[in-house]
């Protein structure tokens, strides 16, 4: 796992090949439900692997997350409904940028690179 250091706002989808984007927009966009298939579907696009990373790190976040703050009392409920609504957008903003063509980050969460998806986030083992 690796952190880029760019800000949430700024469109990554301009570093992508284009024509590669238009054929993984939907793929993309449903990889926000399920974060594989647009590692199956265009195991080759750079924009795919990248909102599949983007889901990914969504869906720990809410699995993790949501743990965590249900095992605090009183306190933790209310935190826990913050947070699932900062999912919420996350994963409707995701879906409408992949739609879009687009490729932003989740803010504060986004930076984390799970799955692979440019050569300059390659990590080497």
């Amino acid at each position: 796992m690796t952190i880029d250091h760019s800000n949430f706002t700024e469109d990554m989808a301009l570093q992508f090949d284009k024509e590669t984007n238009d054929k993984a927009r939907i793929p993309s966009a449903i990889g926000y439900l399920f974060f594989f298939v647009p590692l199956v579907m265009n195991p080759d696009s750079k924009f795919a692997r990248y909102h599949s990373n983007q889901s990914l790190i969504l869906m720990l976040l809410l699995f993790l997350g949501g743990s965590a703050l249900s095992a605090i009392p009183y306190a933790g409920f209310f935190l826990l409904l913050l947070m699932l609504l900062f999912c919420f957008i996350c994963l409707i903003r995701g879906i409408v940028l992949a739609l879009s063509g687009k490729a932003k980050r989740i803010p504060f969460f986004g930076k984390l690179v799970i799955i692979e998806f440019d050569e300059m986030y390659k990590i080497d083992v």
